[in-house]
């Protein structure tokens, strides 16, 4: 394609009706990468899972579907099952404005809001919010590899904001957990996962765990405050038989327990992690915890502020 007012003296043209055929299939071609877009208007009460769901199954790869500010009320899961969407909330001064609401299920029935299914790639969460009023499950889990999560707000789950599970790929930018049961954003068996420029904050347990088989993720430019509020966890970062964990430049601010806890529950290695350049400070533990030293080999830690905690970098059994 030729940007317009260029020429190419190289290309020639039969005749009027192909020159006409082949700009049409370009504008074809344009279009279906434009893709659709389809919107979720707020119904402020009645349940939207059904409404949401046939969405997804009306979309294909590249398009786009709205949720439209306001509140929306959820009782079952609506399951992400397919490649390429990109599901965009709407937002006003820096902060989403489309709500995602839990609503009670059926007695016993813990369901998330959204699940990135198994096999559906490369999907694209950009301005939601979801509040699980502290009802089971986690809010959002994601079992899909290559999913992208910006400038997301995932709170009051009775879990998990975000739940990461066998899922590989991941970007997360922008975003906050918090006030969750359990975890801000947990992992688990899920590798090369990127969070950065996002806080987690006042969790009952961990903001961030690396757990599972989690193997090279990393964590930049994090926030984590007052995690492990009810002691539901191992501190403020957890990590658990996870190769490569990288931890630079965050905040980690009065954790109740550990600031990051090598836990080591599962006996298996934890190689090769990082921690640097982080500001560590007023923990009610130490800074690092490292239980069963004997499985953290080859650990890197360097150019670390590590100050008014329990201790500094501190051995368990």
């Amino acid at each position: 394609m030729f940007a317009a007012c260029e020429k190419s003296d190289s290309l020639t043209w039969s005749s009027t009706a192909e020159r006409a055929a082949d700009f049409n299939t370009e504008i074809n071609q344009l279009a279906a990468l434009a893709g659709t877009t389809r919107y979720l208007p707020a119904l402020n009460g009645p349940d939207e899972t059904s409404a949401f769901q046939t969405l997804i199954n009306q979309s294909a790869p590249g398009d786009e579907i709205v949720i439209m500010a306001g509140n929306h009320y959820f009782s079952g899961t609506v399951h992400i099952n397919k490649n390429g969407l990109t599901i965009r909330g709407e937002q006003s001064g820096g902060n989403p404005t489309s709500c995602l609401r839990k609503a009670s299920a059926t007695p016993g029935a813990g369901v998330s809001v959204i699940d990135v299914d198994a096999g559906a790639i490369n999907n694209v969460f950009d301005w939601i919010y979801i509040d699980g009023g502290m009802l089971p499950e986690p809010n959002m889990r994601v079992f899909g590899n290559g999913t992208k999560i910006y400038n997301s707000h995932f709170r009051n789950s009775g879990h998990s904001g975000i739940l990461i599970h066998q899922a590989h790929g991941l970007w997360i930018e922008g975003v906050k957990a918090y006030y969750n049961y359990i975890v801000g954003i947990s992992q688990w068996g899920s590798s090369d996962n990127y969070i950065k420029n996002s806080q987690v904050y006042e969790n009952g347990g961990e903001g961030i765990t690396i757990d599972g088989g989690s193997h090279n993720c990393f964590v930049e430019n994090v926030w984590v405050y007052k995690n492990n509020m009810y002691n539901r966890g191992v501190g403020g970062i957890g990590i658990d038989q996870a190769n490569g964990a990288n931890i630079f430049n965050c905040t980690i601010d009065q954790t109740y327990g550990h600031a990051i806890r090598f836990q080591n529950n599962l006996d298996q290695p934890d190689d090769g992690c990082q921690i640097y350049d982080n500001t560590i400070t007023n923990s009610q533990g130490c800074a690092i915890s490292i239980r069963k030293p004997y499985l953290v080999t080859n650990l890197g830690v360097w150019g670390n502020t590590m100050v008014g905690n329990t201790g500094t970098i501190c051995y368990e059994p």
